[in-house]
């Protein structure tokens, strides 16, 4: 079978796999508002300026990472199960529109725009609490899952990575240099635990989308294809980094996408992700 007659079902079955396909009346309303919190915070966010504030900032890329693959399910909840083909399509446009983005990123930088960071935690708060009622934790991988597989496996890597990007950094400039990329952090101990935590926030939505929506969504129907699906458009986003990054992050996908795989769960990588990029910014502070 070739790799197109294998990749072109994983669309018209992304959503159709989950479980749960009875119309839900809640699913109505969780679209719309989510759908239209996403479209401001999506669209306007970058205009405002809104990387001025890294808290701000890292809830504005949760919404956009998360709040999407999010509205997706919820409209499946809505209609006929046998619209599949029109549900993967929706969701296949919001994905490929919030990587664009990501990728553009025009440097629109004005003024802090609170009232959309407002809105974005909303969303992201929102989505989280419709997951339980639409029955799609556990299908996406955001449960605990097999955590006493992962959890010691998680804290042995996040103690083998934290010392080994440390030294990276220290002996690379161009990630010495790049890193803390908000430019008061890079003098501010309290500016660097407010983007530290603008991180977290923002890797949440950035873990539900490559880890949790799109590897567990995929898997049921291909999980070799779903490991390389996620990790090949994750790689692609750190091309804008410096290049031991980039290269790295390749690799780092396609065993990220094993391991979530087998612990059932996006919680481990969203822990070691915020772990090493603590580390990687810390060690740029210092040197």
């Amino acid at each position: 079978m070739s790799l197109t007659d294998r990749a072109l079902p994983l669309l018209t079955t992304l959503l159709g796999a989950l479980p749960g396909a009875s119309p839900r009346p809640a699913s109505a309303g969780f679209v719309g508002f989510v759908g239209l919190v996403s479209f401001f915070a999506f669209f306007f966010g970058e205009e405002q300026g809104i990387r001025a504030e890294p808290l701000v900032y890292g809830a504005w890329r949760a919404v956009v990472h998360g709040a999407f693959p999010l509205t997706a399910a919820a409209l499946y909840e809505a209609i006929v199960a046998r619209r599949e083909r029109l549900v993967a399509g929706f969701g296949a446009a919001l994905i490929a529109a919030c990587l664009l983005t990501r990728l553009l990123d025009p440097p629109l930088i004005r003024e802090n725009p609170t009232s959309w960071g407002a809105a974005a935690l909303v969303g992201v708060a929102l989505g989280a609490f419709a997951l339980r009622r639409l029955g799609l934790v556990s299908a996406w991988g955001l449960g605990l899952g097999d955590w006493r597989f992962w959890a010691p496996r998680a804290g042995a890597a996040i103690a083998l990575i934290v010392p080994s990007a440390v030294a990276l950094v220290a002996n690379t400039p161009s990630l010495a240099e790049f890193y803390p990329t908000h430019k008061a952090a890079r003098g501010s101990v309290a500016a660097l635990a407010e983007q530290m935590l603008g991180i977290g926030v923002d890797f949440l939505g950035w873990e539900l989308l490559f880890r949790g929506f799109m590897l567990h969504g995929l898997a049921r129907r291909d999980p070799v294809l779903a490991i390389w699906a996620q990790a090949i458009p994750f790689a692609l986003l750190h091309f804008d980094r410096p290049q031991v990054e980039s290269v790295l992050s390749l690799f780092g996908g396609l065993l990220a996408g094993w391991f979530c795989l087998r612990a059932r769960s996006f919680w481990p990588l969203f822990l070691i992700h915020w772990a090493q990029m603590i580390a990687v910014a810390s060690a740029g502070f210092v040197w």
